[in-house]
């Protein structure tokens, strides 16, 4: 069953079992963790509302490596851009005219309240150009402008979310003592959530962990884990998604 944020109170009364938990999916984390997500509005009320009925919230492993990567793929550019800023002056060639239109993308994404975000092409563009460029350190340019324009940044970037959000993890000890299963989460129901639906592996884990588990709450700002849950999900599970997902 499909729920909205504002339900959740009232669903609890009619459902006490709801107390038990919820999992958490990647998107729902990152779009709480960066306020020009579109969901950032969301995402907050919805972990301000389970905090306040005091719900148990749940994610596995994989969800922790997926945030991030995302996270990388959002503090590159802005790395970038501060770079570009601090050093514009002495730049040239492709460096400065590649960073300029970076710039100017990042300004759009902005005035459009998104989050801007590179795909691995991108990075791997900035990061060919930057290794050409050797510091009288002995670095080269890529190598330092990660250990001072991504590092600083990412490296607690998980904990911080963890500890605002107040993030348990769902694991093997878990899994084991049945505490919230009733058995494993297998391969072959994660590939077969994939056959079934077309969606990626990553989502597909995170969904077979719910369908395995006694946790009757799902929580996610992603529309294909939202679509496949309501395909699959068993009559007295829940899902909590925004009423409109891009």
């Amino acid at each position: 069953m499909l729920l909205k944020i504002e339900e959740l109170e009232q669903k609890i009364a009619q459902n006490p079992a709801l107390k038990i938990g919820c999992i958490v999916d990647t998107n729902v984390v990152f779009a709480t963790s960066f306020p020009l997500d579109t969901y950032n509005d969301w995402g907050e009320e919805v972990f301000d509302s389970l905090h306040k009925l005091n719900i148990p919230i749940f994610t596995n492993l994989n969800v922790r490596s997926e945030f991030i990567d995302l996270n990388r793929r959002v503090l590159i550019p802005e790395g970038l851009i501060d770079f570009y800023d601090d050093y514009s002056e002495v730049l040239n060639g492709e460096i400065e005219s590649s960073l300029k239109s970076l710039k100017t993308r990042k300004n759009k994404a902005n005035t459009e309240n998104r989050t801007f975000k590179f795909n691995d092409t991108d990075i791997k563009q900035f990061m060919q150009m930057f290794k050409k460029l050797e510091h009288s350190s002995g670095k080269d340019l890529w190598q330092l402008f990660c250990q001072y324009y991504l590092l600083p940044y990412i490296e607690n970037a998980w904990e911080k979310a963890v500890q605002r959000m107040k993030i348990n993890f769902l694991g093997t000890r878990e899994i084991e003592s049945k505490e919230y299963f009733d058995k494993h989460p297998s391969w072959e129901n994660m590939v077969k959530i994939v056959g079934l639906s077309g969606i990626g592996s990553s989502d597909a884990m995170i969904i077979n962990l719910f369908q395995e588990s006694k946790i009757p709450l799902m929580i996610t700002a992603d529309v294909g884990v939202k679509n496949t849950l309501l395909d699959f999900m068993p009559a007295e599970k829940f899902v909590l998604a925004p009423s409109l997902t891009n």
